[in-house]
């Protein structure tokens, strides 16, 4: 009689025990995706044609989604604004036709739709990527690699090098230039504009104006 009270009690204690170990054993760790909510606006329809970004989002936060545009490195730290500012090697004052953004070897992500219509190495800009959106171009300009070539299409939050200080630089950002046919254009007011828009649509008419 012991000894069958002793078997029952050993198969109860197993039978209770493995969906335990099963749970443990087996459960796999879920990746996690930081997203910052304030960021972004989702559109109520999804899918490759319809889901869209409505403001400029993180290029981390492109997960499954359509981005409608992305901003050029994970952070935005500008270190030196568009317009006049003293030179950092003369000092004297100089228009600064673009903005510098703080980065350390950072991935740079190309903000719009567009196709690269020039890739190569500049004196003052250093290794420089231009990419074409519509009527207006972007340079990134300082990069320590370029990882597309001419004539290459790229989509928002595409990786298309790495930060560097190569050229006339005091250190590793990112410089940002802006243009318009050959305008020069804030590229802190581009930014905002793109922020603005909430549909494809929009996102074309603004870039064919």
């Amino acid at each position: 009689m012991t000894r069958l009270t002793i078997i029952i009690i050993l198969l109860f204690v197993v039978q209770e025990a493995y969906p335990q170990f099963n749970s443990i054993e087996f459960q796999k760790e879920l990746p996690t995706v930081k997203v910052d909510q304030s960021k972004l606006v989702l559109s109520k329809k999804e899918g490759i044609d319809k889901g869209y970004f409505s403001h400029v989002a993180n290029p981390i936060e492109k997960e499954s989604r359509v981005l409608l545009a992305s901003l050029p490195l994970e952070g935005f730290l500008m270190t030196s604004t568009y317009g006049y500012r003293s030179d950092p090697f003369s000092g004297e004052r100089k228009f600064h036709r673009g903005i510098d953004l703080n980065a350390n070897l950072s991935k740079v992500y190309s903000m719009l739709h567009g196709k690269v219509s020039s890739v190569g190495h500049d004196p003052l800009l250093g290794n420089f990527i231009k990419v074409q959106h519509g009527n207006y171009a972007a340079v990134y300009g300082h990069l320590s690699q370029i990882w597309v070539t001419k004539n290459e299409s790229v989509l928002p939050g595409s990786v298309i090098g790495i930060s560097g200080s190569t050229g006339k630089a005091t250190g590793d950002h990112l410089h940002v230039t802006i243009k318009k046919g050959l305008e020069y254009i804030n590229p802190t007011l581009f930014i905002q504009m793109l922020s603005k828009l909430s549909t494809k649509d929009e996102l074309i008419q603004f870039l064919s104006n």
